[in-house]
């Protein structure tokens, strides 16, 4: 007969492995991986997004979207005025040692929407840079909405849409990193 201790032991390793099993399987497909927290080891990072009533036109308790991580350790990222949203994993903008994440709302109507861009530090999420707005044109020509300005330490680049002459256009912007 096995110890006492074997045998805990065992059952604690056991259930420790179908709880991180069942954790896995609980991360959508379209979530992103990336070193979030700065600590090595990749997690996930995806969307929940709000209940939209039936009238397809509202959302139920608000319209606001929440960015989860796969690691309890990282607090939820609420976003308001959105029912879905993209992200983007945009590696060490800053060089703090994490990787930073780009949010593209989604809403009912309109192509125009802000670009946000966090980063996780002291565990709570940061703004990298004031959000920016961009417009659907901007993403269907797939132009890199931000990036580590070259040359320049402490700066990216931005691309943002604006309206001019009766026209959107994509404009360029090296600006500081907070």
């Amino acid at each position: 007969m096995l110890p006492f201790k074997t045998v805990l032991l065992s059952s604690l390793v056991f259930i420790t492995h179908v709880c991180l099993a069942q954790k896995n399987n609980d991360i959508p497909k379209d979530a992103i991986k990336g070193d979030f927290d700065g600590d090595g080891k990749p997690e996930y990072v995806w969307v929940v997004r709000p209940k939209i009533a039936d009238s397809g036109e509202n959302c139920v308790n608000g319209c606001t979207i929440k960015v989860v991580s796969s690691n309890p350790e990282i607090p939820a990222l609420v976003i308001s005025n959105a029912i879905g949203g993209t992200i983007t994993n945009l590696g060490d903008l800053n060089n703090n040692g994490t990787d930073e994440i780009g949010i593209l709302p989604e809403w009912f109507t309109s192509c125009w929407s802000p670009y946000y861009v966090y980063t996780l530090a002291h565990k709570h999420w940061q703004e990298v840079v004031p959000s920016f707005s961009t417009h659907c044109n901007q993403w269907e020509a797939d132009v890199k909405p931000i990036e580590k300005a070259p040359g320049k330490k402490g700066y990216v680049v931005i691309r943002y849409s604006a309206f001019e002459k009766e026209e959107i256009v994509t404009k360029t912007k090296i600006i500081p990193i907070k």
